[in-house]
């Protein structure tokens, strides 16, 4: 049990910062995905070829 204690001490310093990596991987992924989303939203708005809100379809 101690040799246990005393190796999740040595290793806790790794252990948080490679979840602290995963987590800014994920996070920089989202960003950029959003940024590409929201860039192409903008780009379809000044072309005028943004489709219309659901509620403004006919038959809805």
């Amino acid at each position: 049990m101690d040799e246990l204690i005393l190796y999740l001490i040595n290793e806790y310093h790794t252990a948080v910062m490679h979840t602290l990596t995963i987590a800014t991987i994920i996070a920089v992924w989202v960003v950029i995905c959003g940024c590409i989303r929201f860039g192409i939203a903008v780009y379809r708005r000044a072309k005028g070829i943004y489709p219309p809100a659901e509620s403004l379809r006919e038959g809805h």
